[in-house]
């Protein structure tokens, strides 16, 4: 197979991957972006927007929109940064959480039977040739 037709598959995977998260969200009538910054939240409990924005490469507008809609339904808190003012916290309330585990939880169990079925040996070399290959397109990227 030729290097194109491979970096195509690889794409096509990583983009199939990230859709099925899509659909996911879309059965509990949510968009992918809010989705993902419920998984981000649940994994970090306190963050800022900004965190939010770098991690999953959204738009800040997108990021603080969706905030707004979740704080304005009670599921989380926007608090000052006491280490830098200009940096708000977000951070799950108590209906957030219960909002958010009744997503996730269901979700994370089938991410973790679909590693178990791939197993240990498979799992972790998906891992480091992902990390691999990650840092060495960042750097081809950075010096392009």
């Amino acid at each position: 197979m030729e290097i194109r037709e491979q970096i195509k598959l690889v794409n096509a995977v990583l983009s199939g991957t990230l859709d099925l998260y899509r659909v996911w969200a879309k059965k509990h009538d949510l968009n992918y972006n809010a989705l993902v910054i419920l998984y981000t939240l649940d994994e970090y409990k306190v963050c800022t927007q900004k965190q939010i924005c770098e991690w999953w490469a959204l738009p800040k507008q997108t990021v603080h929109g969706i905030l707004m809609e979740f704080e304005k339904k009670g599921y989380i808190n926007i608090s000052s940064n006491s280490e830098n003012k200009r940096e708000r916290l977000v951070s799950f309330t108590k209906s957030g959480k219960q909002f958010t585990d009744s997503i996730l939880e269901p979700l994370h169990s089938m991410e973790e039977k679909a590693i178990e079925k791939l197993g240990d040996e498979k799992w972790n070399q998906l891992i480091a040739c992902n990390t691999a290959y990650y840092e060495l397109l960042k750097e081809e990227i950075k010096n392009g």
